[in-house]
């Protein structure tokens, strides 16, 4: 594991809604007063393209906020939601995330069998009882790891094509900057080397943290800002010279805000896996505000350098992300 540094240097988803019912629940015993919440959507809309070939049983997110989703109508905790066929037999479900005061939530949903043909509907609704129903472990049961990987994270870029460009959506290109006196080559892909196949992004450059120097290369994640509140991390591999921040930006024309971490270069490859919790607290160097005023807006990932000498990095993917947050 890296050895964590500071430095100070400058410079839905869901929306094949088809109706809405609701009545009024009793406030007494187990029960919760609210108008109850009933919205049909079609299988296939919810699905992420790509991910139901070949596969008997696909899990798909729903996501849920102010625009598509009225959170007056469920407990403060979703515990009275359910997911269910339209003649009322359960679907398994699981809440990854659920915020009802910030309108926000992220649901896993288990679709199996004759659910996946074509025009399928099924149901979200609550109702008076407010017994939990969430259940990741039956939400992905008998699923292989290597598939809850895939279907949970996505791939930045593993620099293994032609291209210095991202592999998301987008596809936008990877890009540099650097304060004025630094110094930086223009990035190169290179055999990865020191026990790691395929390809790897180098450069080499010069930026004393004593002169409050920094390179950097970034990539525009999507079209708009992305909602980063489901990530779990972000991994990839490095090695080189110095101290490397990575740094989810909000940047806009002629500014920009950031979140950020530090941690030491090896010569050697190693793993970074940078949690939400990892970022460093808000304060006054370059921008840092904070994971908390960011994560709704991200527009860009950076990966700064300071010291002097060479950078390389490989395989970057973010878990508890996925391809539609980014379309």
């Amino acid at each position: 594991m890296f050895k964590k540094r500071r430095v100070g240097f400058g410079a839905i988803g869901v929306s094949a809604a088809l109706w809405m019912g609701c009545g009024t629940g009793p406030s007494t015993g187990g029960t919760i007063e609210t108008e109850n919440l009933s919205l049909v959507f079609r299988v296939d809309s919810v699905i992420p393209a790509g991910r139901q070939a070949g596969q008997s049983t696909v899990i798909a997110t729903l996501r849920f906020d102010s625009l598509n989703f009225d959170f007056h109508k469920v407990a403060e905790d979703g515990t009275n939601l359910r997911v269910e066929r339209l003649d009322g037999t359960r679907i398994p479900f699981a809440i990854r995330h659920w915020n009802s005061i910030e309108h926000w939530a992220r649901i896993q949903v288990r679709f199996d069998g004759s659910l996946l043909a074509g025009g399928r509907l099924f149901r979200v609704r609550t109702e008076d009882r407010v017994a939990p129903a969430s259940d990741t472990a039956t939400v992905w049961k008998a699923i292989p790891e290597s598939l809850r990987n895939s279907w949970t994270s996505i791939l930045v870029d593993d620099f293994d094509h032609a291209k210095l460009s991202n592999l998301l959506p987008n596809g936008s290109p990877w890009y540099t900057n650097k304060a004025d006196s630094a110094t930086q080559t223009t990035p190169t892909l290179v055999a990865a080397g020191g026990g790691r196949s395929g390809m790897a992004l180098r450069y080499e450059y010069n930026a004393p943290a004593s002169r409050n120097d920094f390179v950097l290369v970034g990539t525009t994640l999507a079209p708009h800002p992305v909602n980063f509140r489901s990530l779990d991390s972000i991994v990839f591999w490095a090695r080189g010279i110095g101290v490397q921040s990575v740094s989810l930006d909000h940047l806009w024309e002629g500014g920009g805000t950031k979140t950020w971490m530090h941690a030491d270069l090896d010569t050697v490859w190693k793993r970074w896996r940078v949690r939400p919790s990892d970022f460093d607290k808000p304060g006054t160097t370059a921008g840092n505000v904070g994971w908390a005023s960011v994560h709704d807006s991200v527009t860009t990932l950076s990966i700064f350098a300071t010291g002097s000498g060479w950078v390389m990095i490989d395989d970057i993917r973010f878990y508890g992300m996925e391809e539609d947050d980014f379309r």
